[in-house]
């Protein structure tokens, strides 16, 4: 694979690399040199902020491949322990998907949930958050209903008005009793709130079946974009989000556009609509270059066809690694992808509601500290 340094290029770091080998990889001689590795190198006394989820995906991976005996009991005790709390969010999901339901609510699975019910299989995928999506006519009603029904708004709450908040995509709820999050979107695409894109992503879902119930689920296409996204962040959620845009991927086979599996013509489409072909290029290159996880080279072409530079910040150059400076570019670039989707001329004063907004401060005042903290320490 061709090497790439621009700016905004996913790089994962040799334990990351190792771990995703580890837990992903079918080749028994592959597993157990990147395993050894990463037990050597990270190990469980000093995991790093996103690799925690990967651990019961890794342990069902030694297992099938009979290299779990003798390993740390902990790493079994993890995997056992995300067996149980699982059990207890699949009532939960299928009691709140049918009370929504009942309340009149279209519900859809994504990400976790829906991921670990179709592509998993028994590699224990944990659920954590549980993703639930609603049309943004129903967010209003589908909040009260999952407070009614125990969930504990996390902070930042937006007050609805009756329209959507400008920058609010989802609300994240602490479920009681289980330490787990539920996390309730109003748009397909966080990263693109399109009301086409949304209708589109509707029609495509695709029905599995929850606890015995039947729900619609993203289909594979949509969902791939989705974890792109995610997987080309910096946050604790990026190295989960590529394991699995990888399961998804193995699932289907390395199909041509067109062709059955992986829908790459839908793939391509959502990419280019949510204006996120540089992100899901960056984390396609990534699985190929850690996993020898291959698109299609037509996918692959066009993308880097497609991929441009992320807009620039309208300030002068900062004085911060290049790491951070891709953040902030990130950043800007959200905020200019969230004002084009819904017609807005973007300025200054709208950035800076902007990020009061998606940092959760209570006034402009505290969002130069807050850049400093989070962009530049």
């Amino acid at each position: 694979m061709t090497a790439r340094n621009q700016p905004g290029d996913l790089q994962l770091p040799p334990n990351q690399r190792q771990l995703l080998t580890a837990a992903l990889s079918a080749n028994a001689e592959t597993v157990t040199r990147a395993w050894c590795a990463w037990r050597d190198a990270t190990g469980l006394d000093a995991l790093p902020d996103g690799q925690y989820p990967l651990l019961p995906v890794l342990y069902a991976n030694l297992s099938r491949l009979n290299l779990a005996e003798g390993i740390d009991l902990r790493l079994k005790g993890i995997h056992r322990r995300t067996w149980y709390v699982r059990q207890l969010a699949l009532d939960a999901a299928k009691l709140w998907v049918q009370r929504l339901e009942d309340g009149g609510v279209p519900v859809m699975l994504a990400d976790a949930p829906a991921l670990a019910l179709t592509v998993y299989g028994d590699r224990l995928r944990p659920l954590d958050p549980l993703a639930l999506i609603v049309a943004p006519e129903h967010a209003s009603t589908a909040i009260r209903m999952l407070q009614a029904e125990g969930g504990d708004p996390l902070p930042p709450v937006a007050a609805w008005t009756g329209r959507e908040p400008l920058w609010t995509t989802h609300q994240t709820f602490r479920v009681a009793r289980i330490p787990q999050r539920l996390e309730l979107h109003w748009h397909v695409a966080p990263f693109w709130s399109s009301a086409a894109l949304d209708a589109t992503a509707w029609g495509r879902a695709q029905s599995i079946a929850l606890a015995g119930h039947p729900v619609p689920t993203l289909s594979a296409a949509d969902q791939l974009v989705r974890s792109s996204v995610v997987a080309a962040g910096s946050g604790c959620g990026s190295l989960m989000a590529l394991a699995d845009m990888a399961v998804s991927l193995s699932s289907v086979g390395d199909t041509e556009p067109g062709g059955a599996g992986m829908d790459w013509e839908i793939v391509l489409q959502v990419a280019e609509t949510g204006q996120v072909s540089r992100e899901l290029l960056a984390a396609l290159d990534c699985l190929e270059s850690t996993l020898e996880l291959a698109a299609p080279a037509e996918v692959l072409a066009r993308l880097r066809a497609r991929a441009t530079a992320l807009p620039r910040l309208p300030y002068a150059a900062l004085a911060a690694t290049p790491n951070r400076v891709h953040a902030a570019r990130r950043l800007y670039a959200q905020y200019r992808r969230a004002v084009a989707a819904r017609g807005i001329q973007p300025g200054w004063g709208l950035f800076l509601d902007y990020l009061q907004g998606r940092w959760g401060l209570r006034s402009r005042g505290e969002i130069i500290s807050q850049a400093v903290e989070r962009l530049f320490r």
